[in-house]
């Protein structure tokens, strides 16, 4: 006679159970890290913005320093750089002229992206660059600041990215 056994070919329900509880916090795991991803994306983006004005600003300075119509002496010290005529205040490129443009200013010199200056909020010595597809974008954006005077006398360029 033959012997007929009894072995299992499939899985049990606590097997089952068990695997679907590992699935399911894996998902929940990836899921919290793809959350944060457009978040990161643009606080990554801010500063990569940050960087590229800190350099063209530097070598603008560089242009300037090299041209006698740009002296601080001058009324409106100014330089021409890739055919634009730039403007400068102690020797960085001023940030704002209120012109649409942004004729004359930093502003033809970068190339912002999704990034969009508040002319409003901005002069001179100063320009504000926000974020367009932020959460909120009054907290991710790029202050471009010429401090004439103080301690901090230079060029300062901040990011707010609290709100990206």
């Amino acid at each position: 006679m033959k012997k007929i056994s009894r072995i299992p070919t499939g899985f049990t329900l606590i097997e089952l159970i068990v695997v679907l509880l590992i699935l399911s916090a894996l998902a929940v795991t990836a899921y919290a890290r793809m959350a944060h991803i457009d978040a990161l994306a643009r606080q990554a983006t801010l500063q990569s913005f940050k960087a590229s004005v800190l350099a063209t600003a530097t070598m603008a300075r560089g242009v300037c320093m090299a041209d006698a119509q740009c002296s601080d002496q001058l009324p409106a010290p100014s330089t021409s750089i890739e055919g634009h005529t730039i403007y400068f205040n102690h020797g960085y490129p001023v940030g704002w002229l209120g012109n649409a443009d942004g004729a004359g200013t930093l502003q033809q010199l970068l190339d912002p992206g999704k990034l969009t200056i508040q002319a409003a909020l901005s002069d001179s010595n100063r320009a504000v660059y926000y974020f367009d597809v932020a959460k909120d974008s009054s907290h991710c954006k790029l202050e471009y600041v010429i401090a004439a005077t103080g301690p901090n006398a230079g060029l300062t360029v901040t990011t707010d990215h609290t709100g990206c």
